[in-house]
C-alpha cells in the first residue's frame, strides 16, 4: 500500500539519534516516502515548514526552545499549517496531553517507537483502514 501524499515529511526531536532512527523506520514503512526534513525543536520547524511543503509531522514533545505542544498550538491556530497531520512520539503519558492531541487530531504515539505502531497511526491519520473490500 502506497499513499501518495506523504511524500515531505518533517521529524522533530532534539536527539539527533532519534531523528536517525525515525528516518529509518519510515525508509522500511509500506508507506511511500519522499524527502524528509529534520529539526530539534519547534522553532526550526516552523521555519522548515515555512519554506517547504509538509504532509505529515512526526514529533516529540520534550524538547528546548519550543516544545511539541508549543508547536502543535501554534501550528493547529495557522491557517496555513492546521490540516498537517502530526503524530506526537514521547514518554508523556497524561490525560491532558492525550486530550488535546486527540482535540487537535494528531495522533500520539509512547516511546519506544516500532515500525507496526507508526504504520498504524500513519494509517490511522490518513484514514486507511487495514480491512479488505469487495468490489462487485
Amino acid at each position: 500500500m502506497k499513499i501518495e501524499s506523504i511524500k515531505h515529511v518533517l521529524i522533530i526531536d532534539d536527539e539527533p539519534a532519534i531523528r536517525v532512527f525515525q528516518k529509518l523506520l519510515l525508509r522500511r514503512s509500506k508507506f511511500e516516502i519522499g524527502q524528509i526534513y529534520e529539526a530539534g525543536n519547534g522553532i526550526d520547524a516552523i521555519d522548515i515548514m515555512s519554506r517547504n511543503r509538509i504532509d505529515l509531522i512526526l514529533t516529540d514533545i520534550n524538547m528546548p526552545v519550543m516544545n511539541g505542544i508549543e508547536f502543535l498550538n501554534i501550528i493547529h491556530n495557522h491557517q496555513q499549517f492546521r490540516d498537517i497531520p502530526a503524530v506526537a512520539i514521547t514518554t508523556e503519558r497524561g490525560e491532558q496531553l492525550l486530550n488535546m492531541l486527540a482535540f487537535w487530531g494528531h495522533g500520539y504515539i509512547n516511546k519506544p517507537l516500532s515500525l507496526p505502531v507508526l504504520e498504524q497511526q500513519i494509517s490511522k491519520l490518513y484514514g486507511i483502514s487495514n480491512e479488505y473490500h469487495l468490489h462487485g
